[in-house]
């Protein structure tokens, strides 16, 4: 009995025990990638400018790290990914145990995140004195905020933060635990060895976009020129990306939206209260945004120039785009730093000798009498290789210039939309006050256009009638459509016109 009684208690003794502690996870963390690779995707809309405020596409992000896992549990912090990453699209490659868990840490450094951390802990305040407006400090301790202001305990009591009408600061210790100056990807995972490996993340990121700007040089021969184009990428990303293989992607990818992360704490606004004191009419104020504690470039809003940059230096010759589905995959063939919340410019691509027919183009509206109107000067391009091209064309601004006694001169600006190899598309260079179209009305539903060309030389022109659902019948001639449009094209010899006669109707015309 006695010996049972000893088992007994034994047993009891076991299950009173409180369970053992797990182990804490090592923390290893990865300050920076060793190499990057971005490939980033147009806006579906995109025209025009770019605004680093609202930046539509988005990049794929692939970096490579070398790190050291230990073995068993652990948690790998990846210091400095894009602010605007997508946490659920993060690959991590080359781990012994694999992923067990990730997290993207929302709590970066800001005036904020610093109240928030130091609750009821001590920061020194260094403010003005009345008497002899030297600078004095003196220990606090913060007892509420951020939230609608900032509240502390000194040596006269409980005081608001900036609501003596003097200047006034606080100092900080150092920086509560948790928060990161860079954003965070932290995984966990559980590794049967410990070792040292090379491990590569890939993730989805907002905040970025891209345009391409065509340059054409019009030769001394008159019929050929040479296209340079410019890739201009936009990121809006308070990171750096230092010597990045960068990859640009055209066509329009179909993408399902998904919510941003927001910082864990935003700006910090401060209000003098309670109501009733002698400092209670001062306005709130804010300090700083969450954005810009860290200071990386000046903050503003670039917005490209009136036309393209010239043409630089020969570079090297970009290799031809690569099929990625129905879309486009461009690759710059040098690689490039990208700077944080800022726009770069770097060669796409670049072709001499393109041939090019120069036109004169006017698009009517029917049933609209206009008097004699100037036309607009296009060049005629065919995107196929023996005119000098035979690639696709990303959609774009269009720059075109001649030189005139070696002074470079531009002849007009326009937009390209994409163009597939073996289309036809054409670049604005220019107005024509020579060569000019009149419309007038001859009877209910006939109208009537006269073009004239004053030039020296014969003039080939082309004018689209009307758009889509109309019906435009020519008395006398026919009408090929092109890009969707009824279109009279002639050609008019110098100093002399030419005429149209065509019926304007919504169903039938009536003869």
């Amino acid at each position: 009995m006695r010996a049972l009684l000893t088992v007994l208690s034994a047993l009891v003794a076991i299950g009173a025990a409180p369970p053992p502690t797990p182990p804490t996870p090592d923390v290893v963390t990865s300050s920076q990638p060793a190499a990057v690779a971005l490939t980033v995707y147009r806006a579906p809309y995109g025209r025009g400018a770019m605004n680093l405020d609202y930046l539509e596409g988005f990049a794929l992000v692939t970096e490579t790290r070398r790190i050291t896992v230990p073995k068993g549990a652990s948690v790998l912090r990846f210091e400095g990914v894009a602010e605007g990453i997508v946490p659920v699209s993060a690959v991590v490659e080359g781990l012994p145990g694999g992923v067990v868990e990730k997290n993207r840490d929302a709590r970066l450094l800001s005036p904020a995140a610093l109240i928030d951390g130091t609750l009821g802990r001590v920061v020194t305040l260094t403010r003005t004195d009345r008497a002899t407006g030297r600078r004095v400090s003196e220990q606090a301790t913060i007892v509420a905020g951020p939230a609608r202001g900032v509240v502390l305990k000194t040596r006269a009591g409980i005081e608001t933060l900036r609501c003596s009408g003097l200047p006034e600061r606080l100092s900080f210790a150092g920086i509560p635990g948790g928060l990161s100056a860079k954003p965070v990807l932290s995984v966990t995972t559980i590794s049967p060895v410990a070792r040292t490996v090379t491990v590569r993340l890939s993730y989805l990121a907002r905040g970025f976009d891209w345009r391409s700007s065509y340059v054409a040089t019009v030769a001394a021969d008159g019929r050929t020129l040479d296209l340079f184009a410019w890739l201009t990428l936009a990121n809006a990303n308070p990171e750096r990306f230092p010597d990045a293989q960068l990859s640009a992607v055209a066509g329009r990818l179909n993408r399902v939206w998904t919510p941003a992360l927001e910082r864990a704490v935003g700006a910090l606004s401060l209000s003098c209260y309670p109501l009733g004191t002698t400092t209670s009419d001062l306005p709130e104020q804010t300090i700083e945004e969450a954005a810009d504690i860290v200071v990386t470039a000046a903050r503003i809003s670039l917005t490209p120039i009136s036309a393209p940059p010239p043409p630089p230096a020969p570079v090297p010759m970009a290799p031809p785009p690569e099929n990625l589905g129905d879309l486009k995959l461009y690759r710059v063939p040098m690689r490039v730093t990208v700077a944080p919340r800022a726009q770069k410019q770097v060669a796409l691509l670049s072709r001499a000798g393109v041939s090019f027919e120069r036109r004169y183009r006017a698009r009517l509206d029917p049933a609209q009498a206009i008097e004699s109107s100037p036309t607009r000067i296009v060049f005629a391009l065919r995107n196929r290789r023996d005119a000098g091209l035979g690639l696709p064309l990303p959609a774009g601004s269009t720059a075109v210039y001649t030189t005139r006694n070696g002074e470079r001169l531009l002849l007009g600006e326009g937009a390209l939309t994409d163009r597939a190899e073996g289309e036809s598309f054409r670049l604005a260079a220019g107005i024509s006050r020579q060569v000019t179209v009149m419309q007038e009305r001859i009877s209910a539903d006939i109208m009537r256009i006269v073009v004239t060309n004053a030039s020296g030389t014969s003039a080939p022109v082309d004018v689209p009638i009307g758009t889509g659902g109309q019906r435009i019948e020519a008395i006398d001639a026919t009408l090929p459509i092109v890009d969707g449009a009824p279109t009279w094209t002639v050609l008019v010899p110098p100093g002399e016109t030419a005429e149209l006669r065509y019926r304007y109707c919504w169903d039938r015309c009536q003869r």
